[in-house]
């Protein structure tokens, strides 16, 4: 599988090489200078080195600079999503420093209070822009409050539904993907208590599997870190829910071949996010775990035509940045993928499947 590279990707390409290969050289000549008897010179040509290296190093740099401004380069940003202006995060007040108080209190709720009360402050917090409110203290306190059954099934059942609503949304609120993205994370605490301790039905077990899919799909926000306000990381969270929906005993093959389903949703969907931000390896756990449980082979063949799909289609001249991040994309999980097989010790039979039709895929 070759991609056709226009003439800046192929001086840029050479630039690195150079880089890598004559760094090292005059790297040694500098060291053999330094410390081997045998190459004992002059201080003038100790300073000539010196000099090539720093000419060599002053180059690569214009000239990867050069690469980086150019404006192929610059049409290879990602797709524009619905993101708040700049503003800084909101300060610290009473209801903050009641939860820190929670959690550093080994996350017991207040004397007297019904930890059920309090869930849907935290819900609202999983859309917060302030890391601290979404990550430490909403993610946080559900994740324990769920694996510590410290809410009790009825809970649980009223949560589902609360996160479902919110993963099936509306996408025009700026800054929404924190509200989906992390209510997919907790969705993913909810069913991993399941599959130790079975509190939802089947039917709830397939509702949230099918919104899974459903958000893989139309999710246009895909960044991974935000800068101050931290992870949005919608394809990755909700990548560790399909690995714990395919978990699940309760659940068939077809069901786990609605789950491969999402993964291409956010793999070759043209949505022109090149996904970098570790999305391809936490997307890959979720494709073993489904290939342990049970994959039906044509299942798996057409998922697998699926993602090789934008590895065989031409480029245009001109440059088309969707395509380009669903071929970096499916590239990306591919080779994950091979790797993440490869290191296993003990694959089961259908994971020795999946690596054989993943090699296949890559060798074609």
């Amino acid at each position: 599988m070759r991609i056709r590279r226009s003439q800046r990707e192929i001086h840029c390409q050479r630039v690195l090489e150079i880089s890598v290969v004559t760094h090292p050289i005059l790297s040694s000549m500098f060291v053999l200078q330094n410390g081997s008897p045998i190459g004992q010179v002059s201080t003038a040509r100790h300073a000539s080195v010196a000099r090539m290296r720093t000419l060599l190093v002053l180059v690569i740099v214009v000239w990867l600079a050069a690469c980086a401004h150019s404006p192929a380069a610059t049409s290879m940003q990602p797709a524009a999503c619905p993101v708040a202006a700049a503003a800084a995060l909101p300060p610290e007040d009473a209801a903050l420093r009641r939860w820190k108080a929670i959690v550093a209190d080994d996350f017991r709720p207040p004397a007297g209070t019904d930890p059920a009360a309090l869930v849907p402050e935290l819900v609202a917090y999983l859309a917060s822009v302030d890391p601290e409110r979404r990550d430490t203290i909403a993610y946080t306190v559900l994740d324990r409050w769920i694996g510590k059954q410290v809410l009790s099934a009825a809970d649980v059942h009223a949560l589902v539904e609360r996160l479902v609503a919110n993963l099936r949304g509306p996408l025009d609120a700026p800054d929404g993907v924190y509200g989906r993205s992390f209510s997919a994370l907790v969705l993913a605490s909810i069913v991993e208590r399941d599959a130790a301790a079975p509190v939802l039905s089947d039917a709830e077990r397939r509702t949230i599997l099918a919104a899974a899919r459903d958000y893989a799909h139309r999710e246009t926000d895909l960044r991974g870190h935000t800068g101050e306000r931290g992870w949005a990381h919608g394809a990755a969270h909700t990548a560790d829910l399909l690995a714990q929906l395919a978990k699940l005993p309760s659940l068939t093959d077809d069901d786990r071949a609605v789950m491969l389903d999402a993964v291409a949703g956010f793999v070759v969907r043209r949505h022109g996010q090149v996904l970098h931000d570790g999305e391809d390896g936490r997307l890959g756990v979720a494709v073993v775990a489904a290939a342990k449980a049970g994959l039906a082979p044509p299942a798996l063949a057409a998922w697998l035509a699926q993602i090789k799909a934008p590895l065989t289609e031409r480029f245009t001249p001109k440059f088309d940045a969707p395509h380009y991040a669903a071929y970096r994309n499916a590239r990306n999980l591919l080779f994950t993928l091979y790797v993440q097989l490869s290191l296993m010790p003990e694959p089961s039979d259908g994971q020795r499947r999946l690596l054989e039709a993943v090699r296949t895929t890559l060798a074609d």
